[in-house]
């Protein structure tokens, strides 16, 4: 009776330790929250550094494209071992962090899940293709993967103090908004259902752009951008770069276009515009400081300059 009893106590202490973690893949159940995670995406970095974890291995190399762990996150991520970069993960690298879990963008490594799942169980999000309320639910499974649970629900809770503080700086009254990143090869609008155009909105500034083809981002050309005519444009660029809409911006095109008439483009460093909480606190303080929430005219620091 008492092996039983005991054996029943030990049955009951697993269950109770037990995590489950729903995603794109399904579910995962753990015996135990993981102590070792690696992630293959920024937001999930930016997420466990704002719960006090440091991850066994995050995908902050410059290959493929990739441009590193973006700068507001350098501090925190500087002990953080580089597994490669997003685009370009290390299998090796990955393996040799030896991690419980690994966290990967249900998108972008979709070709790779397979592989990365002989190393350890993955976690699919839809990170890069997700919303603000996407991501805002994997904080709290995030946290609940790594027994932070609590930590999660009180910093969405800080967050949403802040939504509600920058909320109050928007004027309803002011036209929608187009957003786009601009690459020096490329311009991907970001539609009401991206992380940025969902925030927005949340915030009082209705976007403009509508999903295509059940994709939140798309291409477009400068005809393009001037067949949706914004009256206000913003435009994620990197310091570094010269970026497409500098070209445009020589086009006669170009000056026909509201936004350009009425002065409200707007021009951010897209380094610091990721997704996770970190950045969401660093987005609201530059949504307030540009003016672009009020519809004022951009101040001096985030003017597009052609």
């Amino acid at each position: 009776m008492k092996r039983t009893l005991t054996g029943l106590l030990a049955l009951l202490g697993l269950a109770l330790a037990q995590v489950q973690i729903q995603h794109e893949l399904g579910t995962l159940t753990l015996n135990a929250p993981a102590k070792r995670v690696v992630v293959l995406e920024y937001s999930f970095l930016d997420t466990l550094l704002a719960l006090g974890v440091n991850p066994a291995g995050a995908a902050t190399g410059t290959q493929g494209g990739d441009r590193g762990v973006p700068p507001y996150l350098r501090p925190r991520a500087a002990g953080v071992p580089s597994i490669g970069s997003r685009a370009q993960p290390s299998l090796e690298a990955i393996l040799a962090a030896k991690p419980e879990v690994i966290l990967a963008d249900a998108f972008v490594h979709k070709d790779l899940i397979p592989q990365l799942g002989r190393i350890a169980p993955v976690v699919a999000f839809q990170s890069r293709r997700g919303s603000f309320e996407d991501l805002n639910q994997q904080v709290l499974l995030i946290g609940r993967l790594v027994d932070k649970e609590a930590q999660a629900r009180q910093i969405l809770e800080d967050q949403e103090r802040l939504l509600q503080k920058a909320r109050a700086f928007a004027n309803p009254k002011a036209p929608p908004v187009l957003l786009g990143v601009a690459t020096p090869n490329s311009f991907t609008v970001h539609s009401n259902e991206s992380f940025i155009g969902s925030l927005l909105e949340r915030l009082g500034r209705k976007s403009l752009a509508k999903p295509q083809n059940n994709q939140s981002q798309y291409e477009l050309s400068l005809e393009g951008l001037l067949a949706l005519n914004p009256a206000t444009l913003v435009l994620f660029t990197a310091p570094d770069e010269t970026p497409i809409v500098r070209s445009w911006a020589k086009n006669p095109l170009w000056q026909r276009l509201e936004a350009v008439k009425r002065g409200r483009v707007y021009e951010f460093d897209r380094d610091n515009w990721t997704r996770g909480p970190l950045a969401t606190r660093l987005i609201l303080a530059e949504l307030i400081d540009s003016g672009l929430l009020a519809d004022q005219p951009p101040a001096s620091r985030y003017a597009f300059k052609p």
